[in-house]
């Protein structure tokens, strides 16, 4: 073979390897381009005011409503969660922060979020955040604490990825420390930092702690700016709470709820929404509908804890009545008490019940009272209030 052919074939290996690398190329650069030239959608706009690098702390109000509108479905929840993966994949370790505040908050109140999470691999984002080496610490043990939390959860098993994702992650090690000294100059095991208990959260998360040393007027000051469509927007993240709850109390076969992590979370759920709701109902001046509606979800809030309570306290063995009546139609058993017959059960069982009754009555009671006391009813108005 002499040297002209030889020359050919290094043109045409030459010519080869550069077709292949121009058409890859072209690719990643269309895909780019299609990125930047791609309009901004309602749910990217918004996942970006929620994520802005020159926010201190999430804005919680704003996340709340990007729930709510996911779940009235005028949001995409795909759109949604692919906005939070380009903004948790950025640069801006603040975004980054910000952008798993805001997962965290989808996941916990979007039914559906979740399935979207699995189908844009997410998780996979989220390794490859806790890998990296110039990851910020503080979002490193974020993410990790959230994938163990979906990884031990029963209710994500008919999502696969989550636990398996958990399992990898319990087998790696963190990367070397950086130079700066925000990590240790070591490998330790993630399970060290999975450990750790989980971050506290910021002081003006949106669901208030239900403890009495909350004053009333606390409570009316932190709703008082609000405007009536941010109320509306907890008013039906509320709502949502309280439909699913119901429904998980009416599937269950034996009129007694099982005791797991979905039901703790929903009973803690309403207990946290009641000083929100009381919150817009003591705000709320010049809206009549606003106003009985969250006197409504008041309402149901109550009747639906004590429902909880009441179908919870098994009866106490030795003949003593629950602390709770049955309001899901249960009977005490009669082999539980001592020479009682099944008429006196149930009168002790419905005195329970009316005692139970009298609280919800005498919690919302209370609440019109000072409603009406603040002078915030007027006309007609005050007399539909007296009516309800």
């Amino acid at each position: 073979m002499d040297k002209l052919d030889k020359l050919k074939m290094a043109s045409s290996s030459f010519g080869e390897r550069l077709k292949t690398g121009g058409a890859q190329m072209s690719r990643i650069v269309s895909s780019k381009m299609k990125e930047i030239l791609q309009a901004p959608t309602p749910e990217s706009k918004m996942v970006d005011e929620a994520t802005l690098e020159t926010m201190e702390e999430p804005n919680w109000g704003l996340n709340l409503r990007i729930c709510a509108l996911i779940n009235s479905e005028e949001f995409n929840g795909t759109e949604v969660v692919k906005a939070i993966k380009k903004k948790m994949l950025g640069k801006s370790p603040v975004s980054q922060g910000l952008s798993l505040d805001l997962l965290e908050t989808c996941t916990s109140n979007c039914d559906k979020v979740f399935s979207e999470v699995a189908s844009e691999k997410v998780l996979d984002d989220m390794m490859k955040l806790i890998d990296d080496p110039k990851t910020d610490h503080e979002n490193r043990v974020k993410a990790m604490q959230l994938i163990r939390a979906w990884g031990e959860s029963e209710d994500l098993m008919y999502l696969p990825v989550f636990h398996q994702t958990y399992l990898s992650l319990k087998t790696r090690t963190l990367p070397s420390g950086l130079p700066d000294g925000n990590m240790p100059p070591m490998q330790h095991p993630l399970e060290t930092y999975m450990d750790q208990d989980p971050l506290s959260p910021p002081e003006s998360y949106p669901m208030p702690d239900t403890g009495l040393h909350h004053s009333e007027n606390a409570t009316y000051n932190g709703y008082a700016g609000k405007s009536v469509e941010e109320k509306r927007e907890s008013l039906a993240v509320t709502r949502n709470t309280l439909d699913l709850f119901s429904s998980i109390l009416n599937s269950e076969d034996d009129q007694k709820p099982a005791k797991n992590e979905l039901t703790d979370s929903m009973l803690e759920n309403c207990k946290q929404s009641l000083p929100v709701i009381q919150g817009i109902v003591e705000s709320t001046v010049d809206d009549e509908g606003l106003l009985f509606e969250a006197l409504s979800i008041h309402d149901e809030l109550q009747q639906i804890i004590s429902r909880y309570q009441q179908m919870e306290d098994p009866l106490v063995p030795g003949g003593t009545e629950p602390k709770h009546g049955g309001a899901g139609g249960r009977e005490p058993d009669a082999s539980g008490v001592k020479g009682g017959s099944s008429l006196v059960q149930v009168q002790n069982q419905s005195e329970t019940e009316r005692t139970e009754v009298s609280k919800v009555e005498s919690g919302s009671d209370n609440l019109r009272s000072v409603l009406l006391e603040s002078g915030g009813v007027e006309g007609g108005a005050k007399e539909r209030l007296d009516a309800h």
